[in-house]
């Protein structure tokens, strides 16, 4: 598993979850931080986890837990009020507006290009 998405938006996480298999990345694509803990509790093991901060209503202390659970890196995604949470939480910050394109070369930075499957 590539990456663990956790977007509230179901049109943004469809989009998001769709461009990124697309580039061949294997994806989890959740709407909380709940359902993103449970499906790291059954196993999953991203090598980074993407969190969409706007429209997150889930507590500092439930996304310090995602990061605990999963033992990766988390790319915060959001505008300036977001960046501050982020920022707090010591989370790498990848501000909007951005297209899918720079959000795809920004991943591949981070974990490198999409593996073949």
């Amino acid at each position: 598993m590539d990456l663990l998405l956790v977007v509230p938006d179901r049109k943004v996480r469809s989009f998001l979850l769709a461009q990124l298999q697309e580039e061949g990345y294997t994806v989890a694509a959740v709407p909380t931080v709940r359902h993103g803990r449970h499906l790291l509790w059954e196993g999953v093991h991203p090598r980074l986890v993407v969190v969409d901060l706007v429209g997150l209503g889930e507590p500092d202390e439930d996304l310090l837990r995602l990061r605990e659970d999963a033992g990766v890196p988390v790319l915060a995604l959001g505008g300036a009020v977001e960046r501050t949470r982020a920022q707090r939480l010591g989370f790498e910050v990848f501000s909007r507006p951005f297209t899918v394109a720079q959000l795809v070369a920004h991943i591949c930075t981070r974990i490198g290009p999409a593996r073949p499957q």
